[in-house]
């Protein structure tokens, strides 16, 4: 071949090679020198370091003063704190659920006569070889939404069935869902639920299909023992779902078991002894109560601190009432030092006698039961707290809920007595070992992923501390640093958004579809107050329910209480607006059911007609 055909054929090599070599080099991640930032999250040391990020992982942590290496991406962390990346320990955002195959084998003849066998493959609520791993689905939203609060990691998790299939540890940088999976699969996770119609839709239903398919699934494993050693016998089908169950009950994978009552700990754990399977607990509203089988049995568990709303206490209003004065004593001060005489002419006491105001009657609560309310809801937020003394492993998730109001409620553990040290542990490192990651994220040292975050103050103790530099895999997102005492808790409204007016949202689930009335009110600070209206389903007539909320960027969240016969139900709507449109998901927490009720909500802005 001539020279110029060979260097033409170079020259189309490199013209076709460059472009995907060129993106390629894009999304490595630059060198990174972050100077003098603190690693005490304490501040009780003064000592400053130097970080070395290289290829997405901690190349050095070198004392502050140290030189920089040439041709490095120089950061300033002055003032700054350094921690690793949050760990969302249990998240159901980000994976696409397929719908669910239920029969798996040829249907009955319903024309037949009565058959001495069930069906071989009814397989409603079990799927437990759905792999969250190649379902991915996460937005640029829910992305941003961990980042901006220091989160870099999410345990993805598909919820919704008896078995739901694995889930995936993911990190939470912008790229192809490929290029985000840390671990493909992690737990298999497991619920009493399943969706759609027909058997099973009952407690006792669930456990006698989870049972008959945990004994399907041994049968497959003996029926595979005998056809490899050349036995007589069935051959075994070709079933990936019988395979996942014969690879949980031979202990190749923990069950991640959805309970949030102590009593549904106990049925997993039942059920886990009768077929040999490892299990951990998701939700965990109400784990403290078994808190000793949980530290004797090495159960994890992730909880993702649903404390519903926030029951008043009896006891505020008088504490309040003895730090000063009575009503009566400050209007007869007032009135002394503008020189109103205590008597009143009698003229004006005949006419307020003529115009009497109507009372309104409020019913009020014993006080016993007020006090007895308050209590539950208590010990349901003090959970971790009883966990971290009886030594049972926890971390904390979303279970969907935003990033930042789970960082809010880990505060609120911390200022009700849960060492910070242990929040921050359930947060990175005691996560990392839990999820089998905790020899590549969770601490800052030499090795490990650069996946950490740089704060304006400590996170967990300070309400107005927000992350300056988030850090995952090596990549950097920059936010504005908070002015000097600015207060930055909860957020506010995005420039245009307004949830003000009146709405009609479609609530849908289960096959049911309702239509509710919404009237809200916003303030400029974001907070919300309003009214929704909706049918009882007592009797039909219309309820008008208090909710009180705020909005966070186009975030809106509603919470509030209503009364289902003698029992209070607590909801709360978390929605992204859109204009004059939301959606977003509903959660209603009913007392006597084992998990919250969730809902998916649509909704639109009804004109103005004034």
């Amino acid at each position: 071949m001539s020279r110029p055909r060979i260097l033409g054929s170079l020259l189309g090599l490199v013209l076709v090679a460059t472009p995907t070599a060129f993106a390629q080099a894009l999304d490595r991640p630059k060198p990174t020198c972050i100077r003098n930032v603190s690693l005490d999250r304490t501040g009780e040391s003064e000592e400053r370091f130097t970080l070395v990020l290289r290829e997405g992982r901690i190349e050095a942590v070198l004392p502050a003063d140290a030189p920089a290496p040439k041709g490095v991406h120089l950061v300033d962390g002055e003032g700054l704190l350094c921690l690793p990346a949050f760990v969302d320990a249990y998240t159901r955002t980000g994976v696409a659920l397929p719908e669910p195959k239920i029969d798996q084998d040829v249907p009955v003849d319903t024309a037949s006569d009565v058959r001495v066998d069930m069906r071989a493959a009814n397989r409603k609520g079990i799927r437990p070889a759905f792999r969250a791993a190649q379902a991915l689905a996460i937005d640029r939203a829910a992305s941003e939404a961990w980042r901006e609060a220091g989160f870099g990691l999410a345990l993805v998790s598909p919820v919704g069935e008896l078995l739901s299939g694995t889930s995936c540890l993911v990190t939470t940088r912008e790229a192809a869902m490929r290029d985000l999976v840390v671990t493909p699969d992690v737990f298999a996770c497991a619920g009493f639920r399943a969706g759609g119609p027909g058997y099973p839709s009952t407690l006792m239903g669930y456990h006698a299909q989870l049972r008959q398919f945990f004994l399907d699934a041994q049968r497959q494993t003996e029926l595979q023992r005998r056809s490899e050693a050349g036995r007589s016998g069935p051959r075994p089908p070709f079933d990936a779902e019988l395979t996942a169950g014969s690879d949980l009950l031979g202990g190749g994978r923990t069950v991640l078991c959805e309970a949030e009552s102590h009593r549904d700990v106990e049925r997993w754990i039942k059920l886990a002894d009768a077929f040999g399977f490892r299990i951990a607990v998701s939700g965990g509203r109400d784990a403290w109560r078994v808190a000793d089988v949980l530290a004797e049995r090495e159960i994890p568990v992730l909880l993702t601190l649903d404390w519903g709303k926030e029951v008043e206490d009896p006891n505020a209003k008088d504490e309040k009432k003895e730090e000063g004065e009575a009503p009566e004593a400050i209007e007869e001060i007032a009135a002394a030092e503008e020189g109103v005489s205590e008597a009143a002419p009698v003229e004006a006491a005949a006419e307020e006698d003529e115009e009497e105001p109507e009372i309104a009657w409020e019913y009020e609560e014993p006080l016993g039961v007020r006090l007895e309310r308050r209590r539950e809801w208590e010990e349901t937020r003090a959970c971790a707290i009883r966990l971290y003394e009886k030594g049972v492993s926890f971390a904390f998730g979303t279970d969907g809920d935003k990033p930042a109001k789970l960082l809010e409620r880990v505060r609120a553990l911390v200022e009700a007595g849960l060492p910070a040290d242990a929040a921050l542990a359930a947060l990175t490192t005691d996560a990392a070992e839990l999820l089998g990651v905790e020899k590549r994220v969770g601490r800052i040292a030499p090795g490990y992923d650069a996946t950490l975050a740089l704060w304006s103050a400590d996170p967990l103790t300070e309400k107005k501390a927000k992350p300056v530099f988030v850090f995952v895999d090596g990549r950097e997102t920059k936010y504005d640093r908070p002015e000097e005492g600015a207060e930055t808790e909860g957020g506010a409204p995005d420039e245009g958004v307004d949830a003000s007016g009146r709405w009609i949202l479609t609530v849908q689930g289960d096959g049911d579809e309702r239509e509710v009335g919404l009237e809200l009110e916003m303030a400029e600070d974001g907070s919300v107050t309003g009214t929704l209206t909706q049918e009882n389903p007592m009797d039909q007539s219309k309820m008008e329910i208090d909710v009180t909320g705020a909005v966070n960027g186009k975030e809106l969240t509603l919470e509030g209480t209503f009364s289902f016969g003698d029992t209070e139900v607590d909801f709360r709507y978390g929605l992204t607006l859109d204009g004059d449109e939301l959606s977003g998901e509903a959660t209603i927490n009913v007392p006597m059911m084992p998990q919250p009720i969730v809902r998916s909500v649509e909704g639109k802005r009804t004109p103005d007609r004034r």
